[in-house]
């Protein structure tokens, strides 16, 4: 019996080993012959559309030559094992190599005095030249045209300053604000008498206030850098000037970089560059298990970035730099054990009305789940882990994580919500059903249990423009726990300059718990409130966060409720510091009670911390420190410490004093942490 058993781990261990040596390495160079075997660095491939035909084997490796570039869609349809992944990454040194859906426009002929044209048997997605991304022909030519008015639906909308002929926008784009968190995109069905009618409804009643333009309109071709495909005709124009001369013209022609086919697992891409594609730069297409996407640069992408669609598992994406995408970063649908660490990602979504039609859009990186209500037994995003990652510039949200059981930590999130508002550098969402009994959830299975914890979120303002909102305010938050989620942790983290607040819990959410953090300049630092639901925003707790009012206009708390005459039992607020550079008022109510008219009464209260506490019972063993006499003399600065090891500031030349008015020397502050000091302006 032992004889056998060695025996078959023999065998076992003899196939293992015959297998990994019977792994081949593939080569591709733009040097390259397809009749080659591409087994051998001098007998490489020179096509994509050659690799598309080789079934690969557990193992095997696909490299490209650094410094080469190459067009075409990338296939993967065969599955390596654990421990034998098959590999796509580069060879060589120099550049990562290209991987492009792009391709070089010449033959260009007069049109007119600016405008020339070329033949192009493929169908012009995007128009780069210079590798700068061009404008599809427009009107107007920049910004938005206001919508006068409606006729009370989602599908038409009336201008008066549209005098054109009727007709005349039948079958151009329209895009254009419905909300303040979306833009949407539509085909004009009908153009008559200043009325416009388009083809898919808005999710909203179209009417006076909401920006709009018009683009893909062959006639609106006038303004430099702008173009038009005639699919018809098969001719693309572009308004390049007198002397524009064809160099450097590239027309999008493909949808993917790097497809995997569903239930493909164990496969490694890494070492590319990935670029101008119309839909995907790399797309999971569902089911797939350990992919592992490292250290590739994505970027000039219309749609999405890295999209990962449903119940894919284990996979891990780390190391990439994503940009100059239209619609999102990454995008990650209902993922199992998903690991987003240490990637990059910036200028997503800053162009209005491109990429993503509708709410979505515009975001850094997202893990979300079908917006469809869901049960006990439904399968939601899970256990992933969002990690180390730098996301910039993005016209719309950050980061957002829904699900159940995830975790966000030391991401650094800045210069969001460009373009849009009512969103949040870090935001997560969920959809719900209420029970008939008064604030009791029935149906709350979406968005739960999940710790946000050490990031860095600054800078969020939020844009209006194209809104009836447009004069206001934009509500832009730093992190945002949205209707109907429990169990949620938020942190350690540290939040400043942001116009709305710092850290909300929004109507419906209960039993979370906001713990720990440092709020700077923020509007209002702590929020909560209630709209949806009377009596549904409960048991969320604020214990120990510290928060620093740089104006007499900020506020350290604000409750809100339109739906009972109060604004208790929404909260508890226990352990907190406050810190004001200006006012004693901390702390400030709103809410609706029974006026004379059917119309109710808004009531507006604002407190200082010892009232508040007095009149509500918070804060109890809260503090408030007025550093006010300091103002004429120093001024606070905001330390931050965005690396994974303790870092010492050391001021020897300049007075300094710690929170605790400490004259210092040097102060330490810890991985993903911060904390706040006052220099002398001597």
């Amino acid at each position: 019996m032992k004889f056998i058993k060695l025996l078959v781990l023999s065998v076992l261990f003899i196939s293992i080993s015959v297998s990994k040596l019977s792994a081949t390495t593939f080569y591709i160079s733009a040097l390259g012959d397809d009749k080659n075997l591409g087994t051998d660095i001098k007998t490489p491939w020179k096509t994509i559309n050659r690799l598309n035909k080789q079934v690969f084997k557990p193992g095997d490796n696909v490299l490209f030559r650094r410094n080469d570039t190459f067009f075409g869609e990338i296939i993967i349809k065969n599955s390596g094992l654990k421990n034998q992944a098959i590999t796509f990454s580069a060879y060589g040194k120099g550049s990562d190599p290209i991987i492009k859906g792009s391709q070089s426009l010449s033959n260009f002929k007069n049109y007119t005095s600016s405008i020339w044209k070329t033949k192009t048997d493929l169908i012009a997605k995007s128009i780069y030249h210079n590798n700068l991304l061009k404008t599809l022909a427009r009107y107007p030519n920049t910004g938005f045209a206001i919508m006068q008015g409606g006729v009370g639906d989602s599908i038409t909308f009336i201008d008066s300053s549209l005098k054109q002929h009727p007709n005349y926008w039948v079958n151009s784009n329209l895009r254009f604000r419905t909300w303040d968190w979306e833009i949407r995109n539509s085909l004009v069905k009908k153009f008559t008498d200043y009325k416009v009618t388009i083809a898919d409804s808005s999710t909203n009643t179209l009417g006076k206030g909401w920006g709009y333009y018009f683009d893909n309109k062959f006639e609106e071709l006038d303004t430099l850098g702008e173009w038009f495909y005639n699919g018809k005709e098969k001719m693309l124009y572009y308004y390049g000037g007198k002397n524009f001369t064809g160099k450097n013209a590239e027309a999008v022609v493909l949808d993917c970089g790097i497809r995997i086919e569903k239930r493909i697992s164990y496969v490694s891409i890494s070492n590319l560059n990935i670029e101008k594609f119309d839909v995907f730069g790399i797309r999971l297409e569902g089911n797939n298990n350990h992919i592992s996407i490292n250290n590739n640069r994505i970027k000039d992408i219309n749609n999405t970035g890295l999209s990962i669609n449903e119940i894919s598992k284990n996979c891990n994406i780390s190391n990439n730099q994503i940009s100059e995408v239209n619609g999102r970063g990454i995008f990650a649908l209902e993922p199992e054990w998903l690991l987003i660490s240490n990637n990059y990602i910036h200028n997503i979504g800053l162009r209005m009305g491109y990429g993503i039609s509708g709410v979505n859009g515009m975001i850094g990186i997202a893990i979300a789940n079908n917006e469809v209500w869901k049960t006990a037994e439904s399968h939601i995003a899970n256990h992933n882990i969002i990690r180390d990652n730098r996301v910039e510039n993005c016209g719309y949200v950050g980061i957002r994580m829904d699900g159940a059981y995830n975790l966000m930590e030391k991401n650094q999130v800045k210069n969001v919500l460009l373009k849009l508002s009512d969103g949040a550098a870090i935001y997560s969402w969920a959809k719900y059903k209420l029970s008939t009994q008064k604030g009791q959830i029935k149906n709350n299975f979406y968005t739960h249990d999940s710790q946000i914890k050490n990031n860095i979120v600054s800078d969020v303002r939020g844009s209006n423009y194209g809104t009836p909102n447009d004069k206001k305010e934009p509500d832009a938050n730093g992190i945002y726990v949205d209707n109907g989620i429990y169990n949620f942790l938020v942190e350690g983290n540290t939040v400043s300059n942001i116009s709305a607040n710092g850290i909300h819990v929004n109507s419906d959410a209960y039993d979370n718990t906001v713990n720990n953090n440092l709020v700077y300049n923020c509007r209002n630092a702590l929020a909560v409130a209630e709209w949806i639901t009377p009596n549904s925003t409960l048991n969320n707790r604020f214990t120990k966060n510290t928060v620093f009012l740089n104006n007499e206009k900020q506020r350290g708390v604000l409750l809100v409720n339109f739906k009972v005459p109060n604004t208790m039992n929404m909260a508890t607020f226990d352990q907190n510091k406050y810190y004001s550079f200006s006012s004693d008022t901390l702390m400030q109510d709103i809410y609706n009670i029974e006026g004379s008219s059917e119309e109710p009464v808004r009531v507006i209260k604002s407190y200082t911390l010892k009232d508040w506490s007095a009149t509500y019972g918070y804060e109890k063993n809260g503090n408030f420190n007025n550093l006010n006499s300091l103002k004429v003399d120093f001024y606070p600065q905001l330390l931050i410490n965005t690396s994974d090891k303790p870092k010492t500031f050391t001021y020897l030349k300049q007075v300094v004093f710690d929170l605790n008015r400490n004259k210092i020397n040097s102060l330490t502050v810890d991985p993903f942490k911060s904390t706040i000091i006052f220099k002398s302006k001597r």
